[in-house]
């Protein structure tokens, strides 16, 4: 009897913990301008309420035939600290077989803003275009109970096994 009590309340989260997701900060950089830059990295206000992301990254050297991605979640509390795991996942390999859920659930929050829908090479600029916080309210927020407060995620880029790129995305998650 306590374990369909315990399923039941498990589904129940995905109702309750529902919070609303802002972006505050995106920072990226290249740790090699020769190798790749970053014309656009911005984040636009449609209206008080709704943001989005754009990020073109400028790639002067192809093909890209390896790439690897580090991800590390942080939530702020006198400063950022480890909230979550980090996951780091052979990029190339997963856009093959996306059998990692948590890499699959990060990947589904900009796949479809994004270009990076196919498998290695990669023989064009990287870009994500209008990437709105409805995506990660859909993907992360309605399905893992986050409690409300300041989050980043910090992602390293290595690509040809050379680390080439860092993206910071820093969030606000509140209640409706």
């Amino acid at each position: 009897m306590w374990k369909l009590l315990l399923v039941k309340l498990w589904m129940s989260l995905a109702t309750i913990s529902m919070g609303y997701v802002t972006f505050t900060n995106l920072n990226c950089s290249s740790y090699n301008l020769d190798y790749l830059s970053f014309p656009t990295c911005q984040i636009k206000a449609v209206n008080r309420t709704h943001k989005y992301i754009n990020i073109h990254a400028k790639i002067y050297k192809f093909p890209i035939a390896e790439s690897w991605i580090k991800v590390k979640f942080r939530r702020f509390d006198n400063g950022y600290k480890v909230f979550f795991p980090d996951l780091s996942y052979d990029g190339c390999k997963f856009m093959k077989k996306q059998d990692n859920i948590i890499a699959q659930m990060f990947y589904r929050t900009f796949q479809r803003s994004s270009n990076m829908n196919h498998t290695c090479p990669y023989n064009h600029d990287i870009i994500v275009d209008k990437l709105f916080t409805g995506n990660l309210e859909k993907e992360f927020v309605r399905f893992i109970p986050i409690p409300n407060g300041a989050y980043a995620l910090y992602t390293e880029w290595s690509i040809n096994s050379v680390l080439r790129a860092s993206v910071k995305f820093y969030v606000k998650i509140s209640e409706y």
